[in-house]
C-alpha cells in the first residue's frame, strides 16, 4: 500500500494513471460512435437499443457508467495536479520528452478539457435524462420506451444546436490529436522507434471520432431540411 501511495504521489504514476484513463475515455468514445451509428437504420432500431442498454441490460450499463465517472474525476483531479507541477518545475505532461515542440493541441488542453467536460454534462442531461426536452414515450411490440431517436433528430434539426455540437466535435479533435498520442507515450510507447506511429494514431483516431459524430449530427440536420 505504501508502494502504491508513493507511486501516485510521483509524477511518473500521475502521468501513467492520466494516461489510463485517457485510454478508457478514448475507447469509451468509439464505443459510443457505434452505437450511434444505429440513427442510420431508423428510429425503432435506434430506441431499441437505447432501451436494451437503459433496461436489459442495466446491471452491466450502471457499473461502466460508475466506472467512466470515477475515469472522468480521476482525470481531471490528475489534470489539476499535473497542471500545476508543470507551472512550478515547467516538465513536460504526460512524459513526453523535453525537446518535443509544444503543439496548439498541447498547449490548450486544460481549455478544451474544460470546455469538453461542460459540453458532456449538458448532453448527458439532454439525452439520457430528458432535462431539456424531457421524455417521449414510444411503443414497439407493446413495449413502451424512451423515443431517444425522436430527441436527437429533434434536436439535430436545429442550426444552432447542430453548429455547437460540430464545434464540440472541433474541441474534441483537438484534445483527443495530442491526448491520444500522449496517453500511449505515458504508457512506455515512448520512443523514437514508436513515435511516428504514435502521432498517426493519435491524429487518425481524432479524425474517426470527431468525423464520425459531426457526420451524423449533419446528417440528421438535412433529414429535416433543416430549422432555424
Amino acid at each position: 500500500m505504501h508502494a502504491l501511495k508513493k507511486y501516485m504521489a510521483s509524477s511518473i504514476g500521475k502521468k501513467q494513471m492520466m494516461g489510463a484513463t485517457g485510454i478508457a475515455l478514448y475507447g469509451y468514445l468509439l464505443v459510443h460512435l457505434v452505437g450511434n451509428i444505429g440513427m442510420l437504420f431508423g428510429a425503432e432500431r435506434y430506441n431499441k437499443y437505447g432501451y436494451l442498454l437503459l433496461h436489459e441490460m442495466a446491471e452491466l450499463i450502471v457499473p461502466i457508467e460508475i466506472f467512466l465517472i470515477i475515469a472522468v474525476l480521476i482525470h481531471i483531479r490528475l489534470a489539476i495536479q499535473l497542471t500545476i507541477e508543470n507551472r512550478k518545475a515547467r516538465p513536460v505532461a504526460y512524459a513526453v520528452k523535453k525537446s518535443s515542440k509544444q503543439t496548439l493541441h498541447s498547449a490548450s488542453m486544460m481549455m478544451t478539457g474544460s470546455a469538453i467536460l461542460i459540453f458532456i454534462i449538458i448532453h448527458i442531461a439532454h439525452f439520457r435524462y430528458g432535462a431539456i426536452s424531457g421524455h417521449t414515450m414510444v411503443t414497439y411490440d407493446g413495449v413502451e420506451m424512451r423515443d431517444l431517436y425522436g430527441t436527437m433528430m429533434s434536436a439535430f434539426s436545429l442550426w444552432w444546436y447542430s453548429g455547437a455540437y460540430v464545434l464540440a466535435m472541433l474541441l474534441i479533435f483537438s484534445h483527443l490529436s495530442h491526448g491520444v498520442q500522449s496517453s500511449m507515450q505515458s504508457l512506455g510507447m515512448n520512443h523514437p522507434k514508436y513515435t511516428p506511429f504514435v502521432h498517426f494514431a493519435g491524429r487518425a483516431y481524432a479524425i474517426l471520432i470527431t468525423g464520425g459524430f459531426s457526420l451524423l449530427a449533419i446528417w440528421a440536420y438535412f433529414q429535416h431540411g433543416g430549422t432555424p
